[in-house]
């Protein structure tokens, strides 16, 4: 794992960081002044405290589900290697960024949990030492105690929804092995949205014990994909599956053949109005087909005013938004189910008392 993130981060940062600097001063330039000590690392958090978590009102007595969402890396830059909880500018940049076009997706059905966490900085995933990988673990253990603290005191036995992206799905691929190892929180997990980091097949297999999903409103089971185009500059599904099978979902059509889905399957993608300045939802917006494991679409219209930070035809940024609303739906279509198993279930148990 580690010298496919080495891979990985070395090829982002070299194609893709436009800088008149050259890639040696850039690679100082987001480097941590300082190796990685644990005196240095900042305070670890209280999830007892609502400071630390990310939108803490979202959290409706009214609703029946909680969606647990561990957002992806927006520490780029800094002194350390793990962000500070009271960096208000690397907050400011998670709720402008991934909580608007990512989380925001679940907001109007869910309750919502969304930790703050000591994420790595992106150089951790360059880093050759024992440095990145220190901080990585750090920000791990976050993750975990927050999702526990959340399981035993904030749950109140609702089922839940997992959903993370890019460096929260690295450390919720690892969270689901451990935690679902429990048949209680097993049996509370109606799906998991793992997006953006390419997930082994052989890791699911081998490591999770739960399945990928297959269908539109299959339970307990694993999502994710890796949205790009037909040649994209980099591809995280070749850099990091080097040659493994990776898991791929359809999200237009929810299975995992590689059957071409039209646009016309797009419920909306959330985009923003550079002219109103207000993100609208655009139906049609891109079409889907698997190929060689990864979410192939055709560049949209607005091609042209999309961000890609790894590099053209790499949509990584866009993983959730471009189908933002198939996944709201997908979301309610899988509630539904996973609520129907469950009246199923305990009217069978019922009617085996009374025989």
């Amino acid at each position: 794992m580690k010298t496919s993130l080495l891979k990985l981060s070395i090829l982002i940062i070299n194609c893709t960081l436009l800088t008149s600097c050259s890639r040696l001063s850039l690679m100082v330039f987001i480097k941590p002044p300082v190796k990685f000590q644990t005196e240095k690392v900042p305070p670890a958090p209280d999830y007892s405290d609502h400071n630390n978590w990310h939108k803490p009102h979202l959290r409706g007595e009214d609703k029946t589900t909680d969606v647990f969402y561990v957002h992806p890396t927006t520490y780029i830059t800094g002194k350390g290697w793990n962000q500070a909880l009271d960096d208000e500018h690397v907050n400011w940049r998670t709720r402008v960024l991934p909580l608007n076009y990512q989380a925001a997706t679940f907001y109007k059905d869910c309750r919502m949990f969304i930790p703050k966490y000591r994420q790595a900085i992106f150089y951790s995933f360059v880093d050759k030492k024992e440095n990145g990988k220190k901080a990585l673990e750090v920000a791990y253990q976050d993750v975990r105690k927050a999702f526990y603290y959340y399981i035993e005191h904030l749950n109140e036995g609702r089922p839940f929804i997992l959903a993370a992206h890019s460096q929260g799905s690295y450390h919720s691929q690892r969270l689901l092995a451990e935690v679902l190892q429990d048949s209680l929180i097993k049996s509370k997990l109606i799906v998991a949205y793992v997006l953006g980091w390419p997930i082994k097949e052989h890791y699911v297999k081998e490591s999770l014990p739960i399945g990928v999903c297959s269908t539109a409103t299959q339970t307990g089971c694993l999502v994710s994909w890796n949205t790009e185009s037909g040649n994209p500059k980099l591809s995280l599904v070749e850099k990091i599956g080097e040659g493994e099978p990776i898991v791929c979902v359809n999200p237009l059509s929810w299975n995992l053949d590689t059957t071409y889905v039209s646009k016309t399957e797009n419920l909306g993608a959330l985009q923003p109005n550079k002219k109103t300045k207000i993100d609208e939802i655009i139906l049609d917006y891109c079409d889907a087909k698997i190929e060689n494991d990864a979410l192939k679409i055709t560049p949209p219209a607005n091609q042209s005013t999309l961000q890609m930070p790894m590099g053209k035809g790499n949509y990584h940024l866009y993983d959730y938004s471009f189908f933002f609303q198939n996944i709201r739906e997908n979301a309610r279509d899988r509630i539904q189910a996973y609520e129907q198993s469950k009246r199923h279930s305990e009217a069978q148990s019922r009617l085996n008392l009374q025989e």
